[in-house]
Formats: structure tokens, sequence, C-alpha cells
């Protein structure tokens, strides 16, 4: 499988961003080149693999296509999607409403359905929703390190890769049970990473046959704002390099896109990196960033080994 090494989430398609915006988002995504798209049976209410498969019509050879199960979304009925709209509103009013709201919408899905009837159910109405007959990765979605001890699962699935229903399946879930899945064998995963939280993209060097995807690159609007305090101190730091410092001095979001992404994807062992690029303007930058970095591969090494080796309570990370 070849594609971009900066992919599309699809998370907000559908959900906090409607179809006229999305559709237009999916476009100038694919017109810049992104031919990796991530979706899942619960993104959108149960809806965004069905626009994302009528976007994709006619562009679907061009594309690597991933969806995931396990989490069931609710039901829709007519009053969910009447308040969808004014929802959506609401969050470009009030952003700072996005915490309760996203509690309440996590009230409404079905988590941790790991059984091979869902699976069945599931798979199937992803390819019928996304318009194709096989998806590319398949990924046990918020998986605990449970489902590797499920061999009827495993098989299951195994036997869907030898049907060419799906090309590779794998886990989608936190760093401490993709460390236990890549023990137990499984070679396609996906996780959070963030300049934070590199640690697990450094372990991913020792293993061959991998597909990995990061997603939730910048770690939200609080990760930010670490990230770039943590970057004007390296500036301000003698011990940084001379040519590094004067990199670093405005690190506005050009720079961090810049520094972000390609502290992900360079030299590691991960391939495809997924922001959200609702917004033409964040696509734009995550674009430019991957084209044309202002970082060498040695100033993006020094500056992993320098964020990983920080106290942290100078950036507030956990470990």
């Amino acid at each position: 499988m070849r594609c971009s090494a900066l992919g599309f989430g699809c998370a907000a398609v559908l959900g906090r961003v409607g179809r006229k915006e999305s559709l237009a988002a999916l476009g100038a995504a694919y017109d810049a080149g992104i031919t990796f798209y991530d979706t899942a049976r619960s993104y959108g209410y149960g809806e965004s693999e069905a626009l994302v498969g009528e976007f994709l019509r006619g562009r679907r050879d061009s594309v690597v296509l991933s969806t995931k199960f396990g989490i069931l979304p609710a039901k829709t009925n007519f009053l969910k999607e009447t308040i969808k709209p004014l929802a959506r509103k609401l969050l470009r009013v009030l952003p700072g409403a996005r915490k309760a709201m996203q509690k309440q919408i996590g009230a409404q899905f079905s988590a941790n359905q790991f059984t091979v009837a869902v699976l069945h159910a599931s798979l199937e109405t992803s390819l019928r929703k996304l318009q194709t007959d096989y998806v590319d990765l398949l990924f046990m979605h918020s998986a605990p390190a449970s489902v590797l001890q499920q061999e009827d699962l495993l098989a299951a699935l195994e036997q869907l890769v030898a049907a060419g229903k799906v090309r590779r399946f794998g886990i989608s879930s936190y760093p401490p049970v993709i460390e236990a899945a890549l023990q137990a064998g499984l070679r396609t995963v996906q996780f959070p990473c963030n300049l934070f939280d590199l640690g697990l993209a450094e372990k991913l060097r020792g293993y061959d046959n991998i597909v990995a995807v990061a997603n939730h690159p910048f770690g939200g609007v609080q990760r930010i704002a670490q990230s770039k305090a943590v970057l004007a101190a390296l500036a301000a730091d003698p011990a940084t390099p001379m040519e590094l410092r004067e990199k670093l001095q405005a690190v506005d979001d050009t720079a961090l896109a810049d520094l972000v992404l390609n502290a992900i994807t360079r030299d590691t062992n991960i391939q495809v990196v997924i922001p959200s690029m609702m917004q033409l303007k964040h696509l734009r930058t995550n674009v430019d960033a991957m084209e044309q970095s202002r970082f060498t591969a040695e100033e993006l090494q020094w500056l992993r080994q320098s964020i990983a080796t920080r106290p942290a309570g100078e950036h507030g990370a956990t470990r």
C-alpha cells in the first residue's frame, strides 16, 4: 500500500461539521494530494462512512481507506437530526462548550463491542456505506488489551483478509495497549502521538512490516499552548544548536505544524499522521509543512530527544 504521509481524519465529518463543509474539506484534501482517509463506524453519528463513500466514488482505487469497528453509534431519530445542526452552530459561537457536548454525545454510543457477530455486521455496514467491496485497513476501535486473547475474533479477522474484504487488520488504542498488541504479533496499529508522547514512536523502530498511523498529533488547545511554550524555552536555551535556535525564535502555527508532523513521521516507523483538517487554512498549513520542512533530520531528532528528557513539570506531559 502506498499513500500520502499526511492523512485525512474523518471523525468530524457529519459530526461537528455538516455535509457541505465536509464535502468541501474532503475535496480540498484530495486535490492537495492526500490519499489516506480514516473513518469509523461510529463517526458522524454513524453517517461519516456514507459521505466518505459518496465522495470517493470514482476515486476509490487511488486511495487507502481505513475504518474501524467496536463502537456502535446510537440510532438516529428525527429529534437528533434536528439537534445536530443547532449543536454545530453552538460550537461555532461557544467553542468552550465542546467538552460538555462531547460528554453528552459519548453517552449515545456503545463501546467495547468486540464479538464476531458485531465484527461481521459492522464491516458489512461499513462496506455498504463506503460503496466498496473491501477496506485497506480495519481497526478494532479503542480496544482494550483483552481483545488480544479473543482467538475467535482474531481468527474471524484473518478470514476477512483471506476473503479479500480487508487488506490488513489491527488495533486503534492508547500506547500501552498498542505495545501489548505489538508483543502479541499485530503489526497494524493506530494511536495518539504528539510532541510529548513520542516514546512509542521510538519503540516502533524495532519492528518490521509495520503499518502505523498516528492520530491527534497536536493534542488539543492546551497541548498546543504547551508545545509553543517548550519550543520557546528551547529557543532561549544556550544548549540548543544556534541554527535551530534561530528557527525556533517565532513558533507560529506554521512552524508548529512543520515540527509536529515531521517529528512524528520523518525517520520513524510511523507512515501516516492524521490531524483534523476541516478548515482549508489548516489543510494548507499541514500540506506545506510536510512538503517543505525547515527542519533537518538531525534537528528533528535533537528536538525529539530534548523534549523527551525535559522534566514533566515543564510541559505538563504525563508519562
